[in-house]
């Protein structure tokens, strides 16, 4: 049976920083395209992901077929999920250290579920990611640096409340010193290279409105620039993580991302 987001008219009618909070409304005159391929949008050229993520912590495999793209005036990228399936587009812009990135993002209410926007770069030795990642079951934002090389894998982060059926407009200022995490116009963390730290836990949480990093973990390489919804695959890291995935099927979008 065809999923919603393959069948209905998937539109907007605005996503400017004062719909952020609203649901997406649909309207007339504007239809969906699904995607059969490489697309543009906001300036940038994107490609569907088609691969199955893998576990402990991942729970479906990413279809083009779970995308469409808003026509006309909707300039927004729709993205389904369901028990098997999710979604991923992947852009050919790279950002780099001392650029920014974000846009407006409408994170459906799935437990079990993230709805993200990342940088990802992964040499097969060296893995780095900064991470903004909404997780309903937790209620929160999940900013993230991810690094490894070789041998251990650190995770930096940080849980910031953040309503889920919701618009929200986010922000990363990456640069030499610092990483800056801005949520619907105002700053909700912040992370510092630390030249004087050693690489430590694995896993580090930070409380409060910041937390040091050492130098060693710190992102240079240019990054890929990527956006996704997944479920977890309810294994105890998922559901740790993500909380349990029930079954539930939902719809995340993207617009202005830059």
């Amino acid at each position: 049976m065809p999923t919603p987001i393959r069948t209905a008219t998937l539109l907007l009618t605005a996503l400017t920083l004062g719909a952020c909070s609203q649901t997406p409304t649909p309207t007339s005159g504007l239809g969906a395209q699904a995607v059969s391929g490489d697309f543009s949008r906001w300036g940038m050229n994107w490609s569907p992901s088609t691969w199955k993520n893998g576990d402990p912590l991942f729970g479906c495999t990413f279809s083009k077929n779970n995308l469409t793209l808003g026509s006309g005036s909707d300039a927004a990228v729709y993205g389904w999920l369901d028990s098997s399936t999710c979604s991923e587009i992947k852009s050919n812009r790279w950002k780099t250290q001392g650029t920014r990135f974000g846009g407006d993002i409408y994170v459906p209410n799935v437990a079990g579920t993230t709805t993200t926007l990342f940088t990802y770069f992964n040499d097969g030795t060296v893995w780095n990611e900064i991470d903004v990642e909404f997780v309903p079951s937790r209620g929160s934002l999940h900013p993230a640096l991810i690094y490894r090389n070789g041998g251990s894998r650190y995770v930096y982060e940080a849980w910031i409340p953040a309503a889920s059926n919701a618009w929200h407009r986010v922000d990363v200022n990456w640069t030499a010193s610092s990483i800056v995490w801005t949520l619907n116009g105002r700053v909700v963390f912040t992370m510092y290279r630390n030249a004087s730290l050693p690489l430590g836990a694995t896993v580090v949480t930070g409380s409060g409105s910041s937390m040091q990093i050492p130098a060693a973990a710190w992102p240079t390489r240019s990054q890929q620039l990527i956006a996704n919804f997944w479920r977890g695959s309810n294994t105890a890291d998922s559901r740790g993580f993500l909380g349990t995935y029930g079954g539930g099927t939902g719809q995340a979008i993207w617009n202005n991302l830059y």
